[in-house]
């Protein structure tokens, strides 16, 4: 495949060997030329050495357990460099102040998601929310903090609910708060992006969340609301929509 260099091909490495032929098809799902030119650059300055297995795969990117040289785990989300990745993102994006000068070509706008989702990540986590911490983003690449062991991610809280529900929805209203405290609102929050680590909830997947510049602030949050209530009355029967009005 053009793009490859022998560094490179050692950083690939062991994900072909953990998962054989199926390996061919993630490369041609995900790494297109360009993404492997700017999978190359992480490499070349350190911010990570071998990508290890893949640990979650969605229409818009997939997300790959990733290792430094001093052997640190990262996760590396990479989002397709395509049409119809960019026609689902877009109105996310349209309307936010924080990116109004992003280019308009499907690929800029890629690059613009993925300086979101870190962008978002770091005001979050800076407010004292429960998100992985961001480490690096170059175009459609994003490095951040790896949360789960070694060949499976920690689970979400629809695979393996808290053992404690009240007190996991209290902290989690606190990192809601956190993150609300940076006029920021999620825009996809579910069961399957709260992460149970260690019966510590984590916010995961916020590349789409918007500031209250954007017209869809507070619909985005109303509905991240019904969704939360609509899971957690299964496991907290007493719960009123007013305990949700963070």
């Amino acid at each position: 495949m053009r793009g490859r260099t022998e560094k490179l091909d050692r950083a690939l490495g062991n994900i072909n060997a953990n998962f054989g032929q199926d390996w061919k098809k993630t490369i041609d799902d995900v790494f297109d030329e360009v993404t492997l030119k700017n999978l190359q650059q992480l490499i070349s300055q350190g911010i990570i050495n071998t990508i290890e297995n893949v640990i979650a795969t969605g229409k818009e990117g997939n997300v790959f357990r990733a290792k430094t040289i001093k052997g640190e785990n990262r996760a590396v989300k990479i989002y397709r460099i395509n049409t119809a990745t960019f026609r689902k993102l877009e109105k996310y994006i349209e309307g936010d102040s924080r990116f109004k000068n992003s280019g308009n070509s499907p690929r800029e706008r890629i690059f613009t998601w993925a300086q979101k989702e870190y962008k978002n990540l770091h005001s979050m986590k800076s407010a004292g929310a429960n998100v992985p911490q961001p480490y690096h983003v170059h175009k459609n690449i994003v490095v951040m903090q790896y949360l789960g062991w070694r060949f499976r991610p920690y689970p979400t809280i629809r695979q393996l609910p808290p053992e404690e529900p009240k007190e996991f929805f209290r902290k989690l209203k606190i990192s809601i708060n956190a993150y609300r405290s940076q006029k920021l609102s999620h825009g996809d929050l579910s069961e399957y992006n709260i992460i149970n680590r260690r019966n510590e909830p984590y916010i995961i997947d916020v590349g789409q969340a918007v500031s209250d510049s954007h017209p869809l602030y507070n619909h985005l949050h109303r509905r991240d609301m019904k969704n939360l209530h609509r899971f957690w009355k299964k496991y907290i029967p007493n719960l009123k929509r007013e305990e949700l009005n963070l």
